[in-house]
């Protein structure tokens, strides 16, 4: 069955729709960033981000575990799924630019080139940005111990682009917890880590 085609004005339309939501996502994260800036001037920056990077990663597994089901019932059609619900989306353009180089059945790849957290580098507080992204660690989390994820390259660490995996693992104990230790691998602290080396 064809879709009825778009006139021109509805298409302008949706555009300058989907401009204004753009524009106002990046101005809820640097909002966000000047609020936990100020607490953390306030309060202590460790205290303020650790709760920050806890928040987000208790967020990120409540959401995972919408998928934790599926994941369940087949861990590999799930994550077909997962990555297709993600990229085939035209939100995910709105926040972010980048490629899938690799979607097999045991793990997919993710490149991103162009992210909305990249907006805590100019505000020059890039540990804001990794504190959020624990969300994306926790969850891989909550869809299912069997589901890992790794990070080898991240564009608020100073890499060209962000290089996400996520991988079924026969081994659950390989998934990660929120933690100290995952916080100095690959939340705020791990920036913490290269400023003490």
């Amino acid at each position: 069955m064809e879709s009825d085609p778009v006139s021109p004005k509805e298409a302008y339309e949706r555009r300058r729709l989907f401009e204004q939501g753009a524009a106002r996502e990046k101005q809820w994260y640097l909002t966000h960033g000047r609020l936990i800036r100020a607490l953390a001037d306030a309060f202590g920056e460790e205290d303020v981000l650790d709760i920050d990077e806890k928040t987000w990663w208790d967020l990120g597994y409540e959401a995972g575990l919408a998928w934790r089901e599926r994941f369940e019932r087949d861990p590999y059609l799930a994550l077909e799924q997962k990555a297709h619900s993600w990229h085939d989306d035209p939100m995910f353009g709105r926040g972010c630019c980048g490629d899938v180089p690799v979607l097999e059945r045991d793990h997919w790849e993710l490149r991103v080139y162009r992210c909305h957290k990249e907006l805590f580098m100019e505000l020059g507080d890039p540990k804001i940005g990794l504190a959020w992204c624990m969300r994306d660690f926790a969850t891989v989390r909550g869809w299912s111990p069997h589901v890992m994820m790794r990070q080898p390259k991240h564009l608020l660490r100073g890499d060209s682009y962000c290089h996400q995996i996520r991988q079924i693992v026969d081994d659950p104990g390989l998934q990660w917890d929120y933690s100290r230790e995952t916080s100095e691998r690959v939340g705020w602290r791990s920036i913490k880590k290269l400023e003490e080396a």
